[in-house]
Parts: C-alpha cells; structure tokens; sequence
C-alpha cells in the first residue's frame, strides 16, 4: 500500500515530491534550523523527512 501510495505521488509531483530542494527560508520558520534529532517539528525538517519516506517506499 505504501509503495502504491509514493508511486502515484511521484506520478503526479515528479521529482519535486521526492528530490526537490527544500527552500532555505524553510529551515528558519518558527525557530533557527537544527538537526532532526533536536528539532524535528521544524518546518525544514518536516520536509525532509516526507521526501525521504516518498524515496524510500517507491517501488521502482
């Protein structure tokens, strides 16, 4: 099911979903950027972490 559901994402986003670059001002909304592990709820790190599970459940 997952594999499905980043597959059809891909499909309709392209490589934004997936391999898009992240906009810097996204890493200072809200509080300055840190890594995942101290910040995980920061905007830039939300990001990352989504296109990170599109990469790692596609199927092809």
């Amino acid at each position: 099911m997952r594999g499905m559901l980043c597959d059809t994402l891909f499909d309709v986003f392209g490589h934004r979903i997936c391999c898009g670059r992240i906009p810097e001002w996204a890493a200072r909304v809200g509080h300055p950027w840190r890594p995942v592990g101290e910040a995980p709820l920061n905007l830039y790190n939300v990001l990352w972490r989504a296109q990170e599970w599109v990469r790692s459940g596609m199927s092809g």
